[in-house]
This record gives C-alpha cells, structure tokens and sequence, in this order.
C-alpha cells in the first residue's frame, strides 16, 4: 500500500503544479519541486521561506496557503494545517483544492470552511464614502468589514483623475480604515489590502473594473414665495395682529355707544326750562327715558371699552413674543435664521 500511496501523492503533487501554472516566487518553486519528489519536510520549510518572502501576489499567496496546509497535514501536523486552510478560507471562502487528497488533507479543510462560516470571518474590503465637493473628489476611502485574523496592515490605492495613467499610494489601516487624498471632477480607483509582508490579501475593484466618484452636481436655487430670502411671520405674530384687529373693533363700538350715551345726556341737559327752573322742553317722562339711555349706553361704552383695552394688551404681548424669524434660499432647503424685533 505504501508504493501506491506515495505513486497516488506525486501524480496528485503534478496535477496541483500544472493547474497552478509557475509561480513568480522562487521558493514556491523549489517547493514543488521537493513535493513531487516527496520530500515533505524539505518542502514545508520552502513553503516557509515562500510566505515570507515580501510582495507576494493574491493567487500566489493563496497557492503558498494551500499547499502549506496539504504538506502540514501529510506529515501530521493538524494545528497547522488547520492554521494554513482557515487563513486561506478567510481570504478566499469559495476556494476548492487544487487535488484530490486523503482525508487526512481534506478533513482540516472542510474544518476551516465550517469555522469560516460559522463565524462570518471572510475578509471584505469595500468602499467608504468618498470626501467631494461641487468642485472635485478630494478624497478617496476603503474599509475592512471583518478581519477575525488581523491579517490586514496597509491599503495599496490606485487612482486616476482622467489620464490614462494610475497613481499608486499606500496608506495604513487606522481603525479599520484607509483613505487618500485626491483632486478630481472624476476620479477612478481601486485598492489592495496588504499584509504585514506586503502580500496581497484582498482587492476591491480592478484596473478593468475601477471604482468611480464623481464630483457632486451643481445645485441651481428655484425661487418661490416661501423659499425667497426674507421675513416670515410667526403664529404668535399673526394671533398678535388678530387680538388687536378685534381690539380696534369692540373700541369702536364702544365709541359708538359713548356716543350714544353723551347725545342723550346733551338732549336732557339743552332742554328749555322757564322762569322758575323747571324744564318746558320735555316731559318728565321724555326727560327719565332719556336719562336712562344715556346711563345704559355709558355702562356698555365703558364694558366695550374695557374688552378693547383687554384684548389689546394681549395683542400687544403676542406681538412682542411673536417676532417674525428670517428666512434665506439655499442650494439644498430654505434656512431659518434668527428672530428680528
């Protein structure tokens, strides 16, 4: 069984070399090369030396991550197999191996899957509200959603402002995020997500599928009776004018019958009257009757007067609480200012 087994592991070892293609890191390289000659622990330390090598690129990284977690469990170290198959998940959850493996492989894996989702551990990196103005795109962000593993440390940006050309700038995670300045009415980018070996972990957007912002539209003021810069009453202000509009009213009737009240009392007082004082002009029942109008209308002139100067003194103070407040046009509304006296 064993013949077969190692001749089962090294056609297994050529399938994953050919379906990978060759890689740019020579430590890969030699790995391969001491795999398929079965050299497991030779092997592990080149897979080693290959993650740590700086710069690696994503699907080289995610080779080295694989076969680090083949090699670990064939020579039955599960914790790091473990180990190398959750990184690897984590930043790729639909990866599928790359061989046909004894269960001593595929189990760890399988493991590594089940943990990944069980606790949501899939690294994302998105875009986060870029800073613009009407004028241009000042600046650009991007944001770790979730990274369980701590994995990520800087954000490689690319960016272009119209020109063919793309800039590249890195920029540290801080709190979970990264940003950098840019100028532009237009402006397309992408990023990278690196680790601390400047491996690429995630990306977000391509050169052929950029992110793209754009500088805020312009807004044109549309003028209207209640969006013109002004004066606007309150409703204090408003009942302030109804109490003394009602105030002027009951003071005039009240006049009225003041007036009433005086006409009676001069008609009884311009009476004739004769020699001895006594009153030829009226009878002394024209002259009780007239008394009693004037007395009547005097009470209701006095009553009207009273509701006026009442109802007048709280128009007054509606007036004064009530100050009309300004209001001025803006691009986005209409802007409430301070109360004017």
């Amino acid at each position: 069984m064993a013949p077969l087994f190692r001749i089962i592991a090294l056609f297994t070892c050529l399938l994953v070399s050919r379906a990978w293609g060759a890689p740019p890191n020579p430590d890969l390289t030699r790995a391969r090369q001491l795999l398929e000659n079965l050299r497991y622990t030779e092997a592990s330390r080149a897979l080693d030396a290959a993650r740590e090598r700086p710069g690696n690129e994503r699907t080289t990284l995610l080779q080295i991550l694989e076969l680090q977690g083949v090699v670990a469990a064939m020579l039955q170290q599960p914790a790091k197999a473990r180990s190398a198959f959750q990184t690897l998940v984590v930043l790729a959850p639909d990866h599928q191996l790359m061989g046909d493996y004894a269960p001593r492989v595929v189990t760890p894996f399988f493991e590594a899957k089940g943990w990944v989702a069980e606790h949501g551990a899939a690294l994302r990196l998105e875009a986060a509200p870029a800073s613009k103005s009407e004028r241009s795109v000042e600046r650009v962000a991007a944001r770790v959603t979730t990274d369980v593993l701590k994995l990520g440390r800087t954000v490689r940006f690319h960016f272009r402002t119209g020109g063919p050309l793309w800039r590249e700038e890195e920029r540290p995670l801080t709190e979970s995020a990264a940003s950098v300045e840019v100028s532009g009415k237009r402006v397309q980018w992408w990023a990278e997500l690196l680790d601390e070996r400047q491996a690429v972990l995630v990306t977000l957007g391509s050169a052929n599928a950029p992110v793209t912002e754009t500088a805020l539209p312009l807004q044109a003021l549309t003028h209207s009776p209640t969006d013109t810069p002004g004066l606007r009453s309150t409703p204090l202000r408003i009942a302030s004018y109804v109490c003394l509009g009602v105030a002027a009213g009951t003071g005039a009737v009240g006049g009225y019958f003041g007036l009433r009240s005086r006409s009676a009392r001069a008609e009884v007082e311009g009476a004739a009257v004769n020699d001895g004082g006594l009153t030829t002009g009226l009878t002394q029942a024209e002259a009780f009757a007239l008394d009693a109008r004037a007395r009547s209308n005097a009470r209701l002139a006095n009553v009207l007067f009273g509701v006026a100067g009442a109802v007048a003194i709280t128009g007054g103070t509606l007036w004064v609480l009530g100050a009309p407040v300004t209001v001025s046009a803006t691009p986005t509304g209409v802007t409430l200012g301070g109360k004017i006296p």
